[in-house]
């Protein structure tokens, strides 16, 4: 009961914080825009929602397997998928967002320009803002942090396509308290929640 009433407790208020009162800025405004403009778009396929499904529960797969192994500013982190690349919970964030797109498309009517326009944009600017601005900063300041250990991780592991094989074999197991205290459980949820809403619009409700 311990784990599961922190879960739920952490998931509860993370849903709190985000309905309470904040400062927009033009990168949450941005993002919930877009995010809006799928839901309001999607006119899911069977086919296109379950190929967009595997895609966007893989990326959570993935970045529940990161948080499980996260233990911030406390080490370089080598175990899981940190030992085949340095930003899974990125890769991860990638996955559930082409997915989603994917998932929310239906070739024969509007929601087609998800592909056509919202898939190139949210590509361009993922990878020629958003992460060459996370890489330099969070590598600054890890290299500040950890020095000649992190620069060996860094450059023996590949910032976003991951390598075949292990960097390092680790003891280091997944651990799942840290995937509550990295905050992943409401992500994973409201992950689950965007798919069955896309889902639900394609159901034959009689």
């Amino acid at each position: 009961m311990g784990l599961w009433a922190v879960v739920f407790a952490r998931a509860r208020d993370s849903i709190e914080s985000m309905s309470a009162s904040k400062k927009p800025t033009v990168r949450k405004v941005a993002v919930y825009g877009a995010g809006l403009a799928v839901f309001v778009l999607a006119s899911p396929t069977p086919e296109l929602f379950a190929v967009g499904a595997a895609i966007a529960l893989a990326g959570e797969g993935l970045r529940l397997w990161a948080c499980g192994h996260l233990r911030k500013n406390q080490a370089v982190i080598k175990s899981g998928p940190y030992a085949h690349v340095k930003n899974p919970l990125y890769l991860g964030t990638f996955l559930i967002m082409v997915g989603c797109i994917v998932a929310a498309t239906n070739p024969a009517d509007p929601s087609r320009y998800l592909l056509l326009v919202a898939l190139p944009c949210f590509l361009g600017v993922f990878f020629v803002y958003y992460l060459p601005y996370k890489f330099a900063r969070e590598g600054d300041r890890l290299r500040r942090r950890f020095g000649e250990e992190w620069d060996r991780y860094a450059s023996a592991v590949p910032d976003f396509v991951p390598r075949l094989t292990p960097f390092a074999r680790s003891s280091e197991r997944w651990k799942a308290g840290l995937v509550v205290e990295n905050s992943e459980v409401s992500a994973a949820v409201w992950v689950l929640l965007a798919l069955c809403v896309l889902g639900a619009r394609f159901v034959p409700w009689a």
